[in-house]
């Protein structure tokens, strides 16, 4: 692989330390002007799908590599690539295409593929998706498994009533998330319909220590469906002001 980009971002520096403040995500750009969007707010963290397949923001891997590059180059923005895919020599290739040190294990990938990634990988922060439908957690049982594989952030997310995973816009169960948090050696990001009017309804996860910020798809989108600077920075606004 080669090195990751020179420039040191504020989530990388911040991956281990939740006392800095909210980390923000926006997941699922698709243009360059998203991205230019992203790295003009108060944005950590741009979410690039590649290996989703079906998925609404997936992307060929030369949109990926570019969009990737494009999100370095705005000086702010950490690219992470999120991803449904199982095969190891499928996200090594990616990861030695574009400067990209974050990844998004988003679908049912086992300890031993984080395991064997951050081996291939070393440079590589692997976020792991916890799924959550209601008072269950499909990963509940391998928490300690994914940590000791490797995995150096959890994100918590909503399973849809009807199965399906990211994006949703369905939300956690709050208290029932707080539970398996507070039994987390990790820090945490967590989704599923994040907004800017519903900050204190998160306040029992948002008060826990490893609480490290939130990721947001669904309402960081204006009426065209794509990313929008006004609902951005109300989501920003919203969650770092309090931080």
């Amino acid at each position: 692989m080669p090195p990751v980009a020179a420039q040191a971002t504020t989530a990388d520096a911040r991956l281990t330390d939740p006392s800095g403040g909210v980390l923000l995500k926006v997941c699922g750009a698709t243009e360059r002007a998203e991205v230019d969007v992203l790295g003009s707010k108060a944005v950590d963290l741009v979410g690039l799908w590649y290996g989703v397949p079906g998925g609404p923001a997936d992307l060929p891997l030369d949109d990926w590599v570019r969009l990737s590059n494009a999100a370095v180059e705005t000086g702010s923005l950490a690219p992470v690539l999120v991803t449904f895919e199982k095969k190891l020599e499928v996200l090594t290739e990616a990861l030695a295409a574009a400067p990209v040190t974050w990844v998004q294990l988003h679908g049912y990938q086992m300890p031993g593929l984080v395991r064997k990634l951050k081996e291939a990988a070393p440079g590589v922060s692997v976020l792991k998706v916890l799924h959550v439908r209601g008072q269950d957690c499909v990963e509940g049982p391998l928490l300690a498994s994914y940590e000791k594989a490797g995995v150096d952030v959890f994100l918590f997310d909503a399973v849809a009533k009807d199965g399906r995973v990211g994006s949703t816009g369905e939300t956690l169960d709050v208290d029932y998330v707080a539970t398996l948090a507070t039994g987390l050696t990790r820090p945490f990001l967590i989704a599923g319909g994040i907004s800017a009017e519903n900050r204190d309804r998160h306040e029992a996860l948002t008060a826990l220590p490893g609480f490290l910020g939130i990721d947001v798809d669904t309402n960081a989108r204006g009426a065209d469906g794509k990313i929008a600077a006004e609902n951005v920075e109300a989501i920003s606004s919203a969650w770092k002001a309090r931080a």
